[in-house]
């Protein structure tokens, strides 16, 4: 949970800083970005949604 709330405000940092200094299309597309690489492993960045790590004994 703490990973999730982790992952959201740097998606919203992001989002702040780029749409304040580049343009708000390449803030969305980073906090689009970010959001897509921290919320399936609840913000720790690795492991999947569904659980498997991809590896067979």
């Amino acid at each position: 949970m703490i990973g999730l709330i982790i992952t959201l405000l740097v998606a919203v940092l992001a989002y702040l800083l780029l749409a304040s200094l580049i343009s708000p299309i390449v803030g969305i597309v980073a906090a689009i970005l970010i959001l897509l690489a921290g919320i399936p492993s609840g913000g720790f960045g690795f492991g999947s949604r569904f659980g498997a790590r991809g590896t067979r004994a």
